[in-house]
């Protein structure tokens, strides 16, 4: 009886082997990567049903959050897997690695400023006034800020979000400035800034602490694209040379100034920040020194990338 029983799964099984389908797990019984994910999988679950099951009882948002916070640590314990220290070393070196690097090329004060040198100055800044507020949108000028300005604070940083949706920065600044009174510096590459920089009206209009720092480097990633049309046109990419965004807040009664060093960005910038008076910095880029956002530019078609050499 117990024969006839088994032989039809016994049946389907053999037919699945002979069509090639397999259910073996080579790893099923080696290594602790596996067991850490399955059982990190497992803790979330259990840890994101007891938050909904509290949340739809209808207790306060505070206790939610205490609870699950509660629940994630009291399940890690001394059983926890840990990661092997031949790889948790290996991250520590890259990253000492990458500190020191960094280190260098932001204590570089080149001429004309680059963006890393800017952004040094900005830092520093940042670091000893906590509890300013940072806006920050553009290409290169993001990308570089969230990697080298450091927050100190929660809730002190204001940028476009994953999607780099540019134009916001100016109606961050003015509602940071009134809601909060802390002083604002908003970091704006000269292409983001050109979305909604008529702002600096409504800055001066109602005193507002707020630095707009525009990194001038002439263009989108760079002011030295070439028309591929051959015309006497400039790139689309291109802005006007040497312009001067400085005197667009000066226009409004602000305090302008243009700034071609790091010293003299500095200089004008620590001024702002302590006087809090309406304030841009035209902070004059290398033209060359930027990069396409993303380094995707070995993704463009090399036809293209060899024509706009």
């Amino acid at each position: 009886m117990g024969e006839e029983q088994h032989e039809p799964g016994h049946a389907v099984r053999q037919a699945a082997l002979a069509a090639g389908w397999s259910h073996r797990h080579r790893d099923v019984s080696g290594g602790w990567l596996r067991p850490t994910v399955f059982g990190a999988v497992d803790g979330l679950v259990t840890n994101a049903s007891l938050i909904a099951g509290l949340g739809g009882g209808g207790v306060s948002a505070h206790t939610v959050i205490l609870t699950g916070v509660a629940a994630l640590v009291a399940g890690i314990d001394a059983s926890f897997p840990k990661p092997p220290p031949e790889w948790t070393g290996a991250i520590a070196e890259r990253k000492d690695k990458n500190l020191s690097k960094m280190a260098e090329t932001l204590a570089k004060r080149p001429s004309p400023m680059n963006f890393h040198s800017a952004l040094s100055v900005i830092r520093d800044q940042v670091k000893a006034r906590p509890d300013a507020i940072v806006v920050n949108e553009g290409a290169n000028t993001l990308d570089f800020a969230r990697s080298i300005v450091d927050m100190y604070e929660p809730r002190k940083r204001l940028d476009v979000g994953t999607w780099g949706i540019m134009g916001i920065g100016m109606g961050f600044a003015v509602a940071a400035a009134v809601t909060t009174g802390k002083p604002v510096i908003a970091i704006e590459g000269d292409s983001a800034f050109g979305f909604s920089g008529m702002e600096v009206e409504t800055i001066c209009r109602y005193n507002l602490p707020v630095c707009v720092i525009v990194f001038n480097n002439n263009g989108v990633y760079r002011g030295t694209d070439k028309n591929p049309s051959g015309t006497a046109d400039v790139a689309p990419t291109v802005f006007v040379k040497g312009a001067r965004y400085d005197m667009l807040m000066q226009a409004f009664g602000g305090v302008g100034v243009n700034a071609t060093t790091a010293d003299e960005l500095e200089k004008a910038l620590s001024e702002a920040v302590k006087s809090g008076k309406p304030t841009l910095i035209n902070a004059v880029i290398d033209e060359s020194a930027g990069t396409e956002s993303g380094r995707i530019a070995s993704l463009n078609p090399q036809s293209a990338v060899k024509k706009s050499n």
